[in-house]
């Protein structure tokens, strides 16, 4: 695996859990961990500290290099890293810091597809926070449902209505966008009560809506099959055999 490729994942894990992760790594604080990081991967200590702040928009630890997109090589290991608890996150940089061969284990992730798509950290919820705005103030006597967190496959409902939203942000004008499985099965299920919501210069003082009703209907995506990693714990045999019994 190449440094570069490296310094990502030990950043993301830094960025996401913060001060855990540099007292769980060992460090003496975040300057000792860049120092001693840049060190074994052989990059600065700034350029350590940057890439963390590259992720740090996606958890709100800081404020980050929040006004910048995220490029497809971060949002590869976002997409790769994201669902893995800490212990399992940090056994891996562990290994990486330690230069443990994990070529097979990340083979996948190296060899897949670009992605293409827009992160979802920090333009989705620039797009999610200015869409909420824009629909209180042209439609102030509905009520916005938020259901971002609930997994329903669309972001936002309407009290007493069977309309939907799904919210999508652009940095700029040209880039496409991605549904996950439950979102494109919903919004083929409702049709046209479900709205992708399309906002576009995310970062700009004048972001630009646009609305299409049944996007299941209107677009022909790709599909895209992504690989993310797993970690799992074995306990030999051995260990079984040996170890006293309550």
């Amino acid at each position: 695996m190449d440094t570069r490729r490296k310094l990502l994942i030990v950043a993301f894990y830094l960025a996401k859990f913060n001060e855990e992760a540099v007292q769980n790594l060992g460090y003496d604080g975040f300057r000792d961990a860049f120092n001693k990081i840049g060190a074994k991967l052989d990059y600065s200590p700034n350029s350590v500290k940057n890439r963390r702040d590259d992720f740090d928009p996606l958890f709100g630890h800081r404020a980050g290099w929040h006004q910048v997109e995220l490029g497809k090589s971060h949002l590869e290991i976002v997409e790769s890293f994201d669902h893995l608890s800490e212990e399992a996150l940090r056994a891996i940089v562990l290994d990486l810091l330690e230069e443990e061969p994990l070529g097979e284990i990340l083979l996948p992730i190296t060899n897949r597809q670009p992605s293409t798509y827009t992160t979802r950290g920090v333009t989705g919820r620039k797009a999610e926070a200015f869409f909420m705005e824009w629909f209180a103030e042209h439609f102030p006597n509905d009520n916005l449902i938020d259901t971002r967190d609930l997994g329903c496959g669309y972001d936002f409902g309407i009290e007493n209505s069977h309309h939907v939203y799904e919210v999508k942000g652009l940095s700029g004008n040209d880039g496409g966008v991605l549904f996950t499985d439950k979102e494109w099965k919903v919004a083929a299920e409702l049709k046209d009560d479900y709205y992708l919501v399309l906002v576009k210069y995310c970062f700009s003082e004048d972001p630009v809506i646009e609305i299409y009703s049944n996007p299941h209907y209107k677009f022909s995506p790709r599909k895209q099959i992504t690989t993310v990693v797993n970690v799992n714990w074995g306990i030999s045999s051995n260990d079984l055999n040996n170890t006293e019994r309550d």
